[in-house]
C-alpha cells in the first residue's frame, strides 16, 4: 500500500518566487506502482516546474519551553562534576541554533537521469522515486519520498543506490546496519541518567541543518527483535512504526533530549534494504513502498556499472591520476556476478597493478588448494 504524507499546515516560505512555468496540458498523474516488475522502462515525466524558493522547517516543537529548560540547567550546572548535564546543555543549545532548518527541493530531471544511468538494473526504483518527486515538484513543495523498501538479492547495489539518492537530493544521510541494531539508543538516543548517554542518529542528522535527510537501514530483515535500553519501545518494529507515522513523528522524542522537548522528524526520508522480505510484519510492510530489485545482467554490469564503480573506487582510495582512468578490456572481461563481487575483484586487480603495473589478480586459494600445497588435514599428508 502506498501512503501519501498529508501536510495540514502550509510550509514556511522564505522569499518565495517561482520561475516561469512551461505551458502544459492537464495530465492525470497516476500513483506509483507498488512492487512492480523491475524491468519496466522509465516513463516520460511531466513538464518540469522549476522551484527556486527555499523552504524552512521548525525543528523543536516548543522552542520557548526548551529555552526555559536551558536557562534552568545553566543555573544548576557544575561543569566539573556533571558531564551529562553539560552534554545535554550543548545538545539543547544546538537544537535551538537549528530552530529553523532548510528543506531540500526536488532534484532536476538531469540529475535523476544520471542516477538512472548509473543503476540500469534499478529502473523500477528510479521510476518510483521520480514519480513522488514529480508530485512534490507539481505541488511546488520540498522533496518528499515515502518510506522505501529495496528488496532483492545481496550485493545488487541497494545500499549504494540509497546513498547516491541522498547525494542527488542534496541532503545529509546516515547508514545503519540493522543486522547489528540491538539497542534503541543508536536511533533514538539514550536516557540522560546514563554516563555515556547521547542523542540518537535521527536527531543527530537533523542537526546538520536539513529537515528532510535520508536514513538508510540496511538489511532490515536481519534486525534483532529486542531494543534493550529504551523505555519507550520494546522491539525494533515498535520503534519504527512510531517514527514512520507522520502524525507521531511530528512530536518525535529523542530520549537524551527528553520527551519534554520533542522535535519534528516527520520530514525524514527512510530507505530500508532487505534480501528477503517474507519475515517482515504486515504493519511494517503497510508503511513502506516495496521496490523489487534484481541483479544486473552481465552486459549491464560490464558496460554501465563497472565504469562508474571503477571511478568511485579511484576517488575513494585517492587513486585518480595514479592508476588508469579506464579499466583495460581484458580486466573487464574477468568481472562478473553482483556489483559487490565486482568491487572486490577490482580492488584485487588494483593491488596487482600497484605491485607489477598489470591488472592481474591470482585466483583465491580454496581449502582444497591449501591441502594440496602442504597443509595437513585430518592427519593426511
Amino acid at each position: 500500500m502506498i501512503g501519501f504524507r498529508i501536510q495540514k499546515t502550509r510550509f514556511e516560505k522564505t522569499g518565495f518566487s517561482c520561475t516561469s512555468m512551461k505551458e502544459r496540458k492537464p495530465a492525470i498523474v497516476s500513483a506509483p506502482e507498488e512492487d512492480a516488475e523491475p524491468d519496466e522502462p522509465l516513463p516520460e515525466g511531466p513538464p518540469v516546474v522549476e522551484i527556486s524558493a527555499p523552504f524552512s522547517h521548525r525543528l523543536p516543537v516548543d522552542p520557548s519551553t526548551l529555552r526555559g529548560a536551558i536557562a534552568g540547567c545553566k543555573e544548576k550546572l557544575n561543569p566539573k562534576k556533571e558531564e551529562n548535564r553539560k552534554r545535554w546543555l550543548e545538545l539543547a543549545e544546538k537544537v535551538l541554533q537549528n530552530e529553523t532548518v532548510r528543506l531540500a527541493l526536488p532534484p532536476t530531471s538531469e540529475e535523476m537521469e544520471r542516477l538512472a544511468g548509473k543503476y540500469p538494473h534499478l529502473t523500477n526504483a528510479v521510476r518510483i522515486v521520480r514519480d513522488f518527486l514529480d508530485i512534490s515538484r507539481l505541488a511546488e513543495s520540498p522533496a518528499s519520498l515515502p518510506p522505501l523498501l529495496l528488496a532483492g538479492p545481496p550485493g545488487a547495489g541497494k545500499t549504494a543506490f540509497a546513498l547516491d539518492l541522498a547525494k542527488v537530493l542534496g541532503v545529509p544521510s546516515r547508514l545503519v546496519n540493522a543486522a547489528s541494531l540491538t539497542h534503541s539508543f543508536i536511533l533514538g538516543g539514550s536516557d540522560a541518567s546514563w554516563s555515556s548517554s547521547k542523542e540518537g542518529m535521527i536527531l543527530s542528522v537533523l542537526l546538520e541543518g536539513t529537515g528532510n535527510p535520508i536514513l538508510v537501514l540496511d538489511e532490515i530483515d536481519k534486525a534483532g527483535r529486542s531494543l534493550s535500553g529504551s523505555s519507550h519501545s520494546g522491539t525494533i518494529e515498535d520503534f519504527l512504526l512510531n517514527v514512520l507515522e507522520p502524525v507521531t513523528a511530528r512530536k518525535y522524542a529523542d530520549e537524551f533530549l527528553s520527551v519534554a522537548h520533542p522535535v519534528d522528524a516527520s520530514k525524514v526520508q527512510w530507505v530500508f534494504t532487505a534480501n528477503d522480505r517474507t519475515g517482515l510484519s504486515k504493519p511494517l510492510l503497510s508503511r513502506v513502498t516495496v521496490v523489487s530489485v534484481r541483479e544486473p545482467t552481465l552486459e549491464e554490469l560490464r558496460e554501465v556499472i563497472l565504469p562508474s564503480l571503477y571511478r568511485d573506487i579511484l576517488e575513494e582510495y585517492g587513486l585518480s591520476g595514479k592508476a588508469p582512468e579506464i579499466l583495460p578490456e581484458a580486466a573487464v572481461e574477468t568481472l562478473s556476478g553482483s556489483p559487490r563481487e565486482a568491487r572486490k575483484r577490482i580492488l584485487r586487480l588494483l593491488a596487482g597493478y600497484a605491485r607489477d603495473g598489470k591488472f592481474e589478480a591470482p585466483e583465491e586459494a580454496t581449502p582444497e588448494t591449501e591441502k594440496r600445497i602442504g597443509f595437513c588435514a585430518g592427519g593426511e599428508r
